[in-house]
């Protein structure tokens, strides 16, 4: 009952974002800079080679939200379906998705009953691993709904670790440059009642999402480099948001199920 009354807190909270989200930096992949970098970076990791597709293949977003990276995934020609446990930002990814091989379904990402096993090629997930409360469900699921051989993408960040001094001094000039309002106070103080609870309260570190992957059964689990998408893919946004974007500890990871 705990958690189950902590992730209707975490869906409330999400769902009362849905109309301002695609507004947020570390959200929006605008089409000039951004889309060509994640689709680089996408073609790399998955070797499809420098103009290389997803014709055919079926992909899974897992926790779409608003449907950015399913954009990215449908304009490689992949079959997406989106997942996300907030109603408001299915919707939001409906409008924007209406004319796409895309289909989103009312899912929890910890526990998607509503995908049948072996389905999809590849699945991809961006700011959620550190968010689970039940992180082993969430990455069984995803085995489960993954092909054999197929590969899990994930895009996320330690937002609880220290920031180096070079970190630190690039927000303070971006602070310099244009202030960043921070959020209301009720929206900070829920912000962290949340992650308070969360399983990876601490921090969620690519080296313990790795472990963790691996006691799942995932093997072949690496990281990437995510750097490109948080500068030459923000290239259209001030110099200030580029500044605080490229200082928060983000990393990338891919991992596969077995052939087997």
């Amino acid at each position: 009952m705990q958690n189950y009354d902590l992730k209707e807190e975490i869906r409330t909270y999400w769902s009362d974002q849905a109309t301002h989200f695609d507004a947020l930096p570390a959200h929006k992949i605008e089409e000039r800079y951004g889309m060509p970098e994640w689709q680089s970076m996408l073609r790399s990791v998955l070797q499809l080679g420098p103009n290389g597709n997803l014709a055919g293949a079926k992909v899974l977003d897992i926790a779409c939200g608003t449907g950015e990276i399913s954009r990215v995934v449908c304009g490689l020609g992949a079959n997406v379906t989106g997942i996300d446990f907030s109603g408001p930002m299915l919707e939001v990814a409906r409008k924007k998705l209406r004319d796409r091989a895309w289909e989103g379904l009312h899912a929890d990402a910890e526990n998607p009953i509503v995908l049948e096993d072996h389905q999809f090629d590849f699945a991809i997930t961006r700011h959620l691993c550190w968010t689970l409360v039940n992180p082993q469900s969430a990455y069984k699921s995803w085995f489960r709904v993954l092909k054999p051989s197929g590969r899990l993408i994930v895009i996320d960040g330690n937002w609880s670790q220290s920031l180096s001094w070079w970190q630190n001094f690039r927000n303070w000039i971006a602070g310099r440059i244009d202030v960043n309002m921070p959020a209301s106070f009720a929206d900070s103080n829920k912000h962290s009642q949340i992650v308070s609870q969360l399983h990876y309260s601490k921090g969620l570190s690519a080296n313990r999402l790795r472990e963790d992957l691996i006691a799942t059964g995932f093997v072949d689990v690496s990281d990437f480099d995510i750097s490109a998408l948080y500068s030459r893919g923000m290239r259209s946004w001030g110099l200030a948001e580029r500044l605080r974007q490229t200082s928060e500890n983000r990393f990338g990871i891919i991992a596969a199920k077995p052939a087997g």
